[in-house]
């Protein structure tokens, strides 16, 4: 069964009983198979069974029926629409100005003056409960008559109580003077909610400052050649295949190949390399990265969303949409959280009225506070905003986190399996050592490389090379039937004998006399060269000895991630001597060697059957299942296409440092998720108690609420300071 996906953007969403009452409607969407809402980003993501009628228009029309507003989301479109905080600031001020004579008014009532008669409060707060107030009820109406109750039910439920109990006493019980009034609670409740609204929205936009740092880097135009001569146009408007000019000091417009002229080009905002990278005629340049020295021609290859910053920003805009698992906490809260409030106001109030004996008076307003008090949207805020940041922070580091689950999980690994060639090792092989036993040398040379250029291990293209600079042509041996062994080797048929090219276990295999060569052969791979031996007819006749060098940061990488509690395996095709000898120089106390490519995703398996929460880091083809395997998979940035799809996280910079960065951002972002679901809980789990008991007035309680999710979304926002 297949899935696809649709995106949209939704605006009204005010808390998490928004975000969940969004979620169950749209799931009800016949064809959906499951939908996914972010808060924060206002966006959804909906997936549904190929062939399913599920149309955009169904799901918008679905949204809409419940009060809010959706679009499908313009996948083309990579910029982040800013929040207007006009109409916030003008609603807040204009509370504000209402609310504000009130409050002085009180203060002087307390020395027995009176600045403002009642029917003046009575204007004021009519002005703040129906104007900037008004946004309260319509949000409220909606939720109502569709069946939901949400945090504006709460705000509603509150200000209402004390405007109205305040315009019965002012008519009907006259004699309890300014006692009974408290209008001026209901004006600064509004006021103070807005204000908290305005600060939430400001303190939101700079959860996603590293996506807009990333958006900002495309280049706004393009020198593109049409009829003649380079003109300029937007960046948007260059199709592949287009011919760009790229000046010194400009950013390269779009991903394509160098065709003319020579450069150097900063890539520091991909890789993380502060050295410039040289490029000559074939090379391929990068968009976004910038040109520092002289002027060349390129080709656009990939264009728009295809290319590679486009997909970097995709990949972070999802993993931002996506959810934790450990959001399902605030969810379940938030479905009963407003109808458990709302119970627990009636509760109190009649406690008080009837068991207790207090006045109405008295019962209203610790009732109007338990309703204040409650704040749902810093449940709503929690995850989002700090999975927000922390997937940002990634991306600032060169660490691309496909998911929310994969950020969530990174930090829970106790085992990590790393390839050895490209990931561990440098990737750059070179031949050691060439011993001719028997036959001619040059013959033998060029069956090397005529079997070395029908495959492009790196083991292959270091014999081709090391060849070629011998002065040898691998085409001078004409082969036929060729074929490629995975996991031992290559063979074909030369003048109608049998050639193999491949490591010795294979040739032990194949009855191969391997005396003469055995002691040479235990030498290079105790010093941890790979051997590979050419045999014709069943007789060795030549050892090409192939060695690898360690990354310069392996063995400080492994150092690190075993200090926290983490087991590094090897793994890899090399044979055990090999292995074990790279696997001591890197400081690896668990090898897998002789493993056949297609074996290393059962390897990965048998490590999770143990109880290990394993990740696997990889770059090459080969890898891809194991990648798909492990709980997490890391794909080095300088690997394969199909390696860097199959992976759950991408380390751009090609520097393992970043794994152990992403471990960290894992189990930091984790922190500061339970830090604000627990100041969230915490929050109304003592706030709501002590407006049951009289101990708050709505006013504070009120102020309080607002600030709650300021102060959870400020939480969020200390990540972006933390240290990798």
């Amino acid at each position: 069964m297949s899935i696809n996906k649709k995106e949209f953007d939704i605006t009204g969403m005010h808390c998490a009983a928004c975000v969940k009452r969004v979620e169950n409607v749209v799931s009800k969407v016949e064809g959906v198979a499951s939908v996914k809402v972010n808060l924060l980003t206002r966006k959804g993501s909906v997936d549904y069974v190929e062939g399913a009628q599920v149309g955009s228009e169904r799901i918008i029309e679905a949204i809409t029926n419940i009060g809010f507003g959706a679009v499908e989301a313009d996948e083309t479109k990579q910029e982040i629409e800013k929040v207007d905080l006009k109409p916030h600031i003008i609603r807040l001020v204009v509370a504000a100005c209402m609310a504000v004579p009130m409050m002085i008014n009180m203060t002087l009532h307390r020395f027995g003056i009176v600045a403002l008669p009642v029917w003046a409060e009575f204007v004021l707060a009519t002005i703040a409960q129906f104007g900037p107030g008004l946004m309260f009820y319509k949000s409220a109406w909606s939720a109502v008559k569709n069946g939901a109750l949400t945090m504006d039910v709460l705000v509603v439920m509150g200000t209402t109580v004390a405007y109205g109990y305040s315009i019965y006493n002012w008519l009907f019980v006259p004699e309890l003077g300014s006692s009974g009034i408290y209008f001026e609670t209901s004006a600064w409740l509004i006021t103070f909610i807005l204000l908290g609204k305005l600060l939430e929205e400001v303190a939101k936009g700079r959860t996603s400052e590293a996506l807009q740092k990333l958006i900002a880097l495309q280049p706004a135009t393009a020198h593109v050649f049409r009829d003649g001569e380079f003109i300029d146009i937007p960046t948007s408007q260059v199709v592949a295949g287009d011919m760009l000019q790229v000046r010194a000091g400009e950013k390269i417009p779009v991903d394509g190949i160098l065709t003319d002229g020579y450069s150097t080009v900063d890539e520091a905002m991909l890789t993380g390399e502060s050295l410039p990278v040289e490029k000559n005629i074939g090379a391929n340049v990068i968009g976004a990265t910038i040109n520092l020295s002289g002027t060349f021609t390129m080709e656009a290859k990939r264009i728009g969303s295809d290319t590679m910053l486009s997909q970097i920003i995709k990949v972070v805009e999802e993993a931002q949409t996506s959810k934790a698992s450990i959001q399902r906490v605030a969810d379940i809260v938030a479905a009963y959280f407003v109808p458990a409030v709302i119970a627990i106001s009636a509760v109190t109030g009649l406690i008080w009225y009837f068991l207790v004996g207090s006045d109405l008076n008295t019962a209203l307003i610790n009732a109007t506070a338990v309703l204040v008090i409650a704040c749902p949207c810093a449940l709503g805020l929690a995850t989002p905003t700090s999975i927000m940041v922390g997937s940002g922070l990634g991306a600032e580091h060169g660490i691309l986190i496909k998911s929310a689950e994969y950020l969530e999980k990174a930090g829970k690994l106790n085992a990590i399996v790393m390839d050895k060639t490209g990931t561990l090792t440098q990737g750059v092989l070179n031949v050691r050592a060439f011993t001719n036993y028997s036959g001619d040398e040059s013959e033998n040379m060029a069956l090397m490389m005529a079997l070395e250029s029908g495959t492009s291990h790196p083991i292959a293209k270091a014999m081709v090379y090391y060849g070629e600079d011998k002065g040898y042509k691998g085409k001078e041996a004409n082969i036929e039937s060729f074929a490629d062994v995975p996991g031992k080797g290559l063979e074909a048929v030369y003048n109608g004998t049998p050639v193999q090219l491949g490591h010795s276990r294979w040739m032990g295999e194949l009855g191969c006399d391997l005396s003469v060569v055995e002691a040479a052969i235990t030498q290079f791979e105790e010093q941890g060269a790979s051997v590979s031996l050419l045999a014709v007819d069943g007789v060795v006749r030549a050892l090409w000895a192939v060695e690898d060098e360690l990354r310069s940061e392996t063995v400080d990488v492994i150092k690190r991630l075993q200090s926290q509690g983490i087991d590094v395996w090897m793994l890899t095709g090399d044979n055990r001597r090999t292995a074990n000898y790279m696997a001591q120089q890197a400081g690896i106390f668990h090898v897998i060697a002789e493993v056949l490519p297609q074996d290393k995703a059962s390897k990965v398996k048998e490590l999770q059957n143990q109880g290990l929460t394993v990740g696997m880091v990889g770059d090459g083809i080969n890898d891809a299942p194991a990648l798909v395997t492990a709980d997490i998979g890391f794909a080095i940035g300088s690997g394969t296409d199909i390696a860097v799809e199959a992976a759950d996280i991408v380390l751009v910079r090609n520097d393992l440092h970043t794994l152990v960065q992403a471990v960290r951002l894992s189990k930091k972002t984790m922190t500061n998720i339970k830090q604000n679901l627990f100041w969230a809980l915490i929050f109304n789990c003592i706030g709501i108690p002590l407006a049951a008991l009289g101990e708050l007035n709505p006013m504070i309680a009120g102020t309080a609420m607002a600030f709650s999710s300021v102060m959870v979304v400020s939480n969020s926002l200390r990540l972006k300071r933390a240290k990798l």
